[in-house]
């Protein structure tokens, strides 16, 4: 593979693109096994086809074929490997050989050509750099310790690369010492020039030294040794994924001098992505700061960027002048010397560097690279590459919950090859104790999940630390005035600067405007810390909570119920745990505050909360629990609990109005209607009600001008949602005095309780056009929207309406033809009261199937167990399909 890719001893050609990629991949990793994830990505990097591990299995077998059996190729549970030594390929036989100077001639006589020339793509692009790399300075160590080098190689790998120095330093000293003068002054001519028009850079102290010897007809010294960036930036064999964008963004930011510094969370990948992106340049100086004090870091650098101290230099000075001498200085791991590395990037100005750090240095100039988690198809596919799986719902909600950070991931991936995937997510909640088998090569504090948090944790001040112990009982994102409320107390410093703090070091992470959180891992290690600390916290949390849903509340009454729809959205987590959390009065008070948005959302989770309340003596927490059982269609008691404290609020009038309304109650859910009063969006609620309570009676003229009149007062108060149950109060009324005006006033409604989210009116208008249409209009368009209406209330499951719903379509049902689904439905519903119209419409129907069917079938698919909804579903489908023919 150090040229065109060739197979010797091979019973036919591998010529097929595919599996001579196959079989190069295996080949770089001779005797080790290569994943299929890996595999996978190397044939396909765009996205791999649906049949890509069945194409890979075909590849294979035919490699086998080709190259004498299927013992060449095996396959274990970590994957494919090629069993061959690693002699056995050119690439690996390179390695080895250049570890020995006495076998450099030997290394380099295997070199045929540019390696891996016709794979384009990673790792393999990775992989020829690197090799380029070490073959440069192969022919550099070559040519120092001969006595009479032949130098044409050297000669042609500088044209190549003329921005390599230390080429051009042995290059131009050999030609020097052989007489040969004017070559070596233009070797050195070229370099310099590549220097200022490729890097922006001028050339280093030691290209000027040596033209200067070389002019004057002094002897050339002989090159320092100084290793190759390739050698010096770290090194990683396994793929790197997912960072593309990132690679761009940091090349971009250092095509000339500056100071760069990639900031994020530990184990976010700061090291690998600034390592790929150098990685191919020259005189490239590496500081890795991991293990340094900050009284030992400016003597680490100054070794690292090769300035020699003297005892009367001053050290920064001395560095920033050695740092010139470098296309790029990387300064890893610097968050515990951030002062110091602030002080020596500020004296090599004029040159690139980068520095990678959880929070940034603050110094004049900086550009700051924030490293994000890998986006959510990256963190997938890095763990099933790693871990050799294919990426399934169970590897997708692993990183998910592992804040998608590649160090986790790894670290997960090992795991889950002992334990199996399922077993690695069904015990996640201990990720801190379970991802411990990180590389043996790695740093110690990159080696386990706990060690990386640790390590972080170690940076903060004891306020610091006090207020990510007291974050942790946060579920998910928070506000800063949320934070202030819940850390705060008499010991702690301001909440908000030790946010920013926080954020800056990457402890913090953003979500949203205004809003923020922690990393899941960061959240489960600062709660294992918070200690006795816990319960007044959690009490100040679950307060705060509770204080946070009653000023929610009071906006989706408002013009602004939209942004207070998505902030209880967004808020539920905490609500969730404040509910958990809380005592009684908590429970009850976040039970009332909730009542209309779980009503009017359709959140049956939340208006469940009710039933902790029911001594509280709260009525509207008492008129959530109803909600729920009116929901779920236990109408006697949802009107106890409604009923169960004096005096009634309006939520408890609506509810017992609504179970009036359905037990076909008239003079009691007029009663409990008109006592809505108040808040004008209360007003409206029993308007509304009331024209409901009308035009099901048969007096269309009460019900168009109740309806009217919650019309005018809903537009007034400006709320979406009131306006959106008035509109479908008044398409009630005219359904079947006027259908056109009547579908038109429906759909307005149901657009408009969309934007609020307002699921409830959503449906109801839905529900009731579709009855129109299925009285007055095209059947087909009506059966089309029942499978919508009908899905819409299985999933917020309010099993009321939906049955409401179901009697409405057995008229549909019967209208087109589909008698024995109907007489299923209508058998599997449950007794309810009914309206002297719908009552009219309903006998009409059954009569007519009863007609056609015969008395004895009806009796029969009566006495059948149906699941309604399936039946209801399957009879709109074939309802449709015979009309379309």
């Amino acid at each position: 593979m150090l040229g065109p890719f060739d197979v010797a001893g091979a019973g036919g050609q591998v010529s097929a693109a595919s599996q001579r990629t196959v079989l190069a991949l295996l080949a770089l990793h001779a005797g080790r096994p290569v994943g299929v994830a890996a595999l996978v990505d190397a044939l396909w990097p765009e996205g791999p086809p649906p049949s890509a591990r069945n194409s890979l299995q075909s590849h294979v077998t035919r490699l086998r074929a080709v190259l004498g059996g299927a013992g060449v190729i095996r396959f274990d549970p970590a994957g494919y490997r090629l069993a061959v030594p690693r002699d056995a390929v050119d690439v690996l036989l390179f390695e080895d050989l250049l570890r020995d100077d006495a076998s450099l001639g030997a290394a380099l006589e295997l070199w045929r050509g540019p390696a891996l020339p016709e794979f384009d793509g990673e790792p393999f692009r990775g992989v020829a750099e690197r090799l380029a790399g070490l073959r440069r300075e192969a022919l550099a160590r070559l040519v120092s310790r001969e006595s009479d080098p032949d130098l044409e190689r050297l000669w042609a790998a500088t044209v190549e690369e003329p921005c390599w120095e230390r080429g051009a330093l042995v290059l131009a000293g050999a030609l020097a010492r052989a007489g040969r003068r004017g070559e070596a002054i233009e070797a050195l001519r070229r370099h310099a020039d590549a220097v200022v028009d490729e890097l922006g850079l001028d050339p280093s102290e030691a290209v000027r030294r040596l033209q200067i010897s070389i002019l004057r007809g002094e002897e050339a010294p002989a090159a320092p040794r100084v290793p190759d960036a390739a050698q010096r930036v770290p090194l990683r064999f396994s793929s790197f994924l997912g960072r593309d964008a990132e690679l761009k963004e940091l090349a971009d930011l250092l095509r000339g001098p500056a100071l760069v510094t990639v900031a994020g969370p530990g184990g976010v990948g700061k090291t690998r992505l600034v390592a790929e992106t150098v990685r191919a340049g020259s005189r490239v100086a590496w500081i890795d700061a991991a293990d340094v004090s900050e009284e030992d870091f400016l003597a680490a650098v100054a070794v690292g960027v090769g300035a020699r101290l003297g005892p009367a230099d001053d050290p920064i000075a001395a560095i920033g002048a050695a740092a010139r001498e470098h296309s790029v200085v990387v300064l890893d791991n610097c968050e515990h010397v951030v002062e110091p590395a602030a002080a020596v990037v500020e004296a090599m100005r004029g040159t690139r560097v980068v520095v990678t750090s959880q929070e940034r240095l603050r110094v004049d100039g900086e550009r700051v690279l924030d490293l994000a988690p890998l986006d959510d198809a990256a963190a997938a596919r890095l763990f099933a590459e790693r871990a050799g799986v294919a990426a399934d719902e169970d590897v997708e909600e692993i990183v998910r919950r592992l804040d998608r950070l590649p160090l986790a991931i790894e670290l997960a991936a090992v795991q889950a090859a002992a334990l199996g995937v399922r077993e690695l997510r069904a015990r996640l909640d201990d990720r801190l104790d379970l991802l411990v088998r990180g590389r043996r090569t790695a740093d110690a504090r990159h080696r386990t999940l706990r060690a990386v948090v640790e390590w972080s944790f170690g940076l903060l001040d004891d306020a610091g630390r006090v207020v990510m112990r007291r974050l942790s009982v946060f579920a998910g994102a928070f506000t800063v005035a949320q934070a202030e409320a819940v850390v705060a107390d008499r010991t702690t410093a301001p909440v908000a600067a030790s946010i920013a703090a926080l954020v800056d070091r990457s402890l913090v992470v953003r979500h949203g405007p205004g809003r923020f959180r922690l990393l899941e891992t960061v959240r489960a290690y600062a709660a294992e810390q918070l200690g006795d600390d816990r319960p007044a916290t959690e009490r100040r949390h679950a307060t705060e909570m509770a204080a946070a849903a009653r000023r929610l509340d009071r906006r989706l009454r408002g013009q602004d119920q939209a942004a207070a729809v998505r902030e209880i959205d967004a808020l539920l987590p905490e609500l969730r745990l404040a509910f958990a959390r809380g005592d009684r009065r908590t429970r009850a008070e976040l039970a009332a505050a909730m009542y209309r948005y779980g009503y009017r959302c359709q959140q049956y989770e939340v208006l469940a909360w009710g039933h902790a309340a029911v001594e509280s003596g709260m009525s509207d927490a008492l008129a959530a629990a109803a909600t729920h059982a009116w929901g779920r269609g236990n109408l006697a008691e949802a009107q106890a609990l409604a009923s169960r404290v004096e005096p009634l609020g309006a939520a408890a009038h609506e509810v017992l109005g609504d179970v009036a309304l359905v037990q076909c109650d008239p003079e009691t859910a007029r009663r409990h209607y008109r006592a809505m009063d108040g808040e004008p969006v209360h007003r409206v609620s029993g308007l509304v009600g009331e024209a409901l309570v009308a035009a099901w009676s048969g007096d269309v003229a009460a019900a168009e001008a109740l309806a009217t009149a919650a019309l005018d007062l809903a537009t007034s108060t400006g709320n979406p949602s009131a306006r959106a149950e008035a509109l479908y109060g008044l398409g009630e009324a005219l359904g079947d005095t006027d259908p056109p005006r009547a579908l038109d006033l429906l759909t307005e409604a149901a657009a408009l309780a969309a934007t609020v989210d307002d699921r409830l009116f959503r449906g109801a208008a839905e529900t009731a056009a579709v009855a129109i249409r299925s009285r007055h209009g095209d059947p087909a368009a009506a059966l089309a929207s029942f499978r919508e209406v009908l899905n819409l209330w299985r999933a917020v499951g309010n099993d009321t309406l939906q049955a409401a719903a179901l009697r409405n379509l057995i008229v549909l049902l019967v209208r087109v033809g589909a008698d024995e689904t109907a007489v299923l439905v209508d058998a599997a519903l449950p007794p309810a009261g009914l309206y002297p119209a719908e009552a009219a419409r309903l006998d009409r129907a059954r009569a007519a199937a009863t007609e056609r069917l015969g008395p004895e079938r009806v009796a029969e698919l009566r006495g059948r167990k149906a699941h309604v909804h399936d039946e209801a579903s399957r009879a709109i489908d074939a309802a449709l399909s015979r009309m379309a023919g």
